[in-house]
């Protein structure tokens, strides 16, 4: 449990990240961030024990990334909305299969959540 949770971390944040820089570092437009770092992420070869959830949190990730620069200072930020979509993704595997938006959901989840907790801390 401990790997798989994990390996969705990292696939979360480099989806998360990925996105990010694509879309605010060269100024390419958020969905089409998305799409690439979606289709880029599913030739990335994963053990087969894993299905396709590390594909699946890579695209979840790259949904939250294309928030705003307005929004998010740091990858240090980053990783916490990382953090919290992973463990988002990992708690609702088992909950609305076979409904669509669950990745969409998660991600605005992952980033409301660390947005609201930012603005409660600081």
């Amino acid at each position: 449990m401990t790997k798989f949770f994990i390996l969705k971390y990292i696939a979360f944040f480099s989806g998360c990240a990925a996105c990010f820089i694509l879309h605010t570092q060269f100024q390419t437009p958020a969905v089409v961030a998305s799409c690439l770092v979606g289709l880029i992420g599913s030739f990335i070869p994963m053990p087969k024990s894993y299905g396709q959830h590390p594909y699946a949190a890579i695209y979840a990730g790259s949904f939250a990334g294309m928030c705003s620069e307005g929004l998010i200072n740091s990858y240090w930020e980053l990783a916490g909305i990382s953090l919290i979509g992973a463990i988002l993704y990992a708690v609702t595997t088992k909950l609305f299969t076979g409904f669509g938006g669950k990745l969409g959901s998660i991600a605005f989840v992952s980033v409301a959540l660390f947005i609201l907790a930012k603005g409660i801390i600081v």
